[in-house]
């Protein structure tokens, strides 16, 4: 089975590095009183069913309209706004190209893994917008890491290195966890 835990740079279960998401109360950051991830997982497995943690590694908001208080104080959002590409339409996204944030995403999986018993983890919404990124979006952080490569393969390339520090993260701390896309 597959549960999404991280819809928003948020958390269905106790993160040590983001906030409560509003799925499970109506409001960022607020402790809805029980471990959605571990109640799932305790259920799944009493019933011999594997329970497969669902990430969306990039996507800051669903909504478009997303003002200041749609963001928890604690939210990675909030404390590092520099991480961010910001579309037209309002719809943000942790900027695949940075370094910080290939290592943050890595950190969030290996946090999970190592506090849960999760039998997998499955990645969706691994890329940039679907619409496009216009170049001036990331542009800064092509001219700081591109290395002479053209936009397209640098942008792949930071795709890659992200995947590849996951499995990296998820082969030091517990090898038998699946890990798919």
């Amino acid at each position: 089975a597959l549960l999404q835990v991280r819809p928003e740079c948020d958390a269905l279960y106790q993160s040590s590095y983001e906030p409560w998401s509003r799925y499970l109360t109506g409001t960022q950051g607020t402790d809805p009183g029980y471990d959605p991830l571990r109640f799932a997982i305790e259920e799944a497995h009493k019933r011999g069913i594997e329970l497969h943690a669902w990430l969306n590694p990039y996507r800051i908001n669903a909504s478009k309209s997303a003002g200041a208080s749609y963001y928890d104080e604690e939210h990675v959002f909030v404390e590092h706004p520099e991480w961010a590409l910001t579309y037209e339409d309002g719809g943000r996204i942790l900027d695949p190209g940075l370094p910080q944030v290939q290592q943050y995403i890595a950190q969030v999986v290996g946090d999970i893994i190592n506090k849960y018993d999760v039998d997998g983890i499955h990645f969706d919404d691994y890329f940039y917008s679907y619409a496009g990124t216009p170049s001036a979006l990331d542009a800064d952080t092509y001219a700081t890491y591109g290395g002479g490569s053209t936009l397209g393969d640098f942008r792949r390339n930071s795709i890659n290195k992200m995947v590849s520090d996951v499995w990296d993260t998820i082969q030091a701390i517990k090898p038998y966890v699946r890990f798919g896309i």
